[in-house]
């Protein structure tokens, strides 16, 4: 496809550090207008490809103070941050008063379940001596219904039932006295008798009256009938009396074991429940007293001293929103959040937050350089010493559509001069290419599933199919399609249209979504590239490569926020570097987080591109934005127009 020639009027294209990028000039005219574009060599050699991140350091080996109240409390008093401390000083107070009012209340919750403790144990105790009284009680009943058998039947020497000449039972005294008793009416009848014929005889000769005669003969009938009686009573006796009395006692027997019996378990139950009730006092005074034991020992938890001499460092934390409140007399913390962290001899951690993109090329192991923002100048080597296999939970609620990993490097050596929370750039050395062919990543767009670039021959345009390989966050390896010296073209012509979202680089290749580059000094910078021989990461960014107008480029992503743009920095002098966001109106954007020309980062999200420039040097023109999240590549609808940007008018 060729494209013919065409007025353009790009934005500042950045500054040119001559020979970094190997960038040219390629002109023409048409009519009365003239126009310049720059583009880039092709150059051959060896390149670094490395992952840069932006991390903050921590101490390896630390002593942490954080609240272990529970419920959390407010702090009193804070030893201030970056104070010399010794062993046993007093560095944090935490509010207790509410528990120390507690305490109160629970002391007498414990004095409480004390009395309660022992009247449970004096029940108990009186229980037992009720216990022994009912059953002595219960045992003698039955004592006395055996007596009462024993009494009426009698027992011999052998235990056996029945009458003995040693023993005389009840029955036996019973039948002796029926038996007596007919005797004694048989004598008084047989009197009876002899008086009545005696006076029959006095009757007959006159000598007694014939009312005597009728009261004898009355009396002899009354002694006949109580004979009658004794002996009938005595029949009785033996045929029924005897049986049921038998019955009677044993029954009385059989009622007093029973009577035991319940005794026994009544005494049991009764035992069973003042034990109960003694247990749960013991049981309630104990857990009294531990509530009573723990108020006191989070009370005594309140005031936080230095276990160890050194630094004093406030904890930082992130909420799920951002940052988190501040530590500070007055705040607020939780329990088990960290307070005060001192730390000690044992060397330096750089903590980063890894985009997914990334995790496929950093390994545990791989070396790191470490650059310090607050030490100028110097580079700390390290290593990856941990990659989270999970994504960080906080980056959900900050940007849920962007998934970032927590990883470790561990720095060698290190500086007295570092501190906890400083922040730094970490360059993960992922692999040295040699003898490779590569062009600045700005050359590089997606065409559909094509990876493409422009060349300008005899002053037309073509488009040229490219097969790329590993990547950097600046430069970009050619497989195929190009030869070394070759010259690409910083940006595409203003009428290019990508045909349709591309599903994605090849694996091995460059991605969508790429890391921008950071002029703080994570990168490996063009000086420092090329200490071993291999262009850095940030040389790029020193050279002055600049980002094409209106096309979906091949994009970049800040490594510290994960987020992909579709702009690199333009380093020319006298041109302002394009603001983070999207651009708008033709404006400059670039990935969030890329730090200006001052050296910090522009947070936000910029409606026009900052692209001021004079009128010499041009206005920097706006990157195209259109990645997809989901699929790491440009879309073709959201690009940035190729109107001058309003700096360089």
């Amino acid at each position: 496809m060729k494209y013919g020639i065409l007025p353009m009027s790009l934005m500042g294209l950045g500054a040119v550090v001559g020979l970094g990028y190997g960038i040219v000039e390629l002109g023409w005219l048409r009519g009365e207008e003239a126009t310049e574009i720059k583009g880039a060599q092709v150059r051959s050699g060896a390149l670094r490809i490395s992952e840069t991140v932006r991390a903050n350091l921590e101490a390896s080996n630390a002593a942490v103070l954080r609240c272990e109240i529970e419920r959390g409390g407010t702090i009193l008093f804070l030893e201030e941050e970056g104070k010399m401390v010794k062993v046993g000083d007093l560095v944090c107070e935490l509010d207790v008063s509410e528990l120390v009012d507690r305490g109160v209340e629970q002391e007498i919750t414990v004095n409480r379940a004390r009395a309660d403790l022992t009247k449970a144990e004096e029940q108990f105790a009186i229980q037992e001596i009720q216990n022994l009284t009912d059953l002595a009680e219960a045992q003698l009943q039955l004592r006395f219904a055996e007596m009462d058998l024993e009494k009426y039947v009698g027992r011999d020497k052998s235990g056996a039932d029945g009458a003995s000449a040693s023993a005389v039972s009840e029955w036996q005294h019973q039948i002796q006295g029926l038996d007596e008793d007919i005797l004694l009416r048989a004598q008084e009848l047989a009197q009876a008798k002899k008086e009545l014929e005696f006076t029959r005889e006095l009757v007959a000769n006159d000598f007694a009256a014939q009312n005597d005669l009728e009261q004898d003969e009355l009396s002899y009938e009354r002694a006949r009938i109580a004979k009658g009686q004794a002996e009938r009573e005595k029949s009785l006796t033996l045929q029924y009396d005897h049986e049921r009395r038998l019955e009677e006692l044993r029954q009385a027997i059989e009622t007093r074991k029973r009577d035991l019996q319940k005794t026994e378990r009544q005494a049991r139950a009764h035992l069973a429940d003042f034990q109960a009730d003694m247990d749960s006092a013991r049981f309630t005074l104990a857990r009294e007293e531990d509530k009573l034991t723990k108020i006191g020992e989070q009370v005594g938890k309140a005031k936080l001293y230095s276990p160890v001499n050194g630094i004093l460092v406030y904890a930082r934390e992130r909420s799920r929103w951002g940052s988190g409140d501040p530590i500070e007399e007055g705040t607020q913390v939780r329990e088990r959040q960290d307070i005060i962290s001192i730390p000690q001899a044992g060397g330096m951690i750089a903590e980063a937050k890894l985009h997914e993109t990334s995790l496929k090329r950093v390994q545990v192991g791989q070396k790191c350089l470490v650059r310090v923002d607050a030490l100028p100048g110097q580079m700390f080597e390290g290593r990856v010493d941990f990659v989270a296999q999970l994504p960080d939970s906080g980056s959900y609620w900050s940007n849920p559509n962007q998934r970032v990993y927590r990883s470790l490097i561990a720095i060698d050596g290190g500086n007295e001069e570092m501190r906890p929370g400083m922040s730094c750039n970490v360059e993960i050395l992922v692999e040295d290419l040699e003898d490779v062919l590569f062009v600045p990543r700005q050359c590089v767009f997606f065409d559909g599933r094509e990876t493409v670039v422009f060349q300008s021959q005899a002053g037309e345009i073509t488009r040229r199919v490219v097969e790329v390989g590993p990547d950097n966050a600046q430069f970009v390896t050619l497989v195929a399609g190009l030869s070394q010296g070759d010259v690409v073209l910083l940006a595409p012509p203003p009428d290019f249209k990508p045909e349709g979202a591309s599903p994605g680089a090849p694996e091995d290749g460059p991605r969508a979504e790429q890391v921008a580059p950071n002029t703080s000094g994570g990168a490996s910078s063009a000086k420092g590239g090329a200490r071993d021989g291999y262009p850095g990461a940030a040389g790029a960014s020193n050279s002055g490569a600049t980002p094409a107008a209106g096309a979906a480029a091949w994009g970049s992503r800040d490594t510290s926020s994960g987020n992909p743009s579709g702009s690199a920095e333009s380093g020319s002098s006298g041109h302002s570097r394009p603001s983070a966001g999207r651009s708008r109106e033709g404006g400059a954007g670039s990935a969030r987080g890329q730090r200006p020309s001052g050296g910090r980062p522009n947070g936000g999200r910029s409606g026009r591109g900052q692209a001021g420039s004079s009128k010499a040097g041009g206005g920097a023109q706006g990157s195209p934005t259109g990645h997809s999240p989901s699929s790491g590549r440009p879309s073709s609808g959201e690009r940035s127009g190729s109107t001058p940007g309003k700096g360089g008018e």
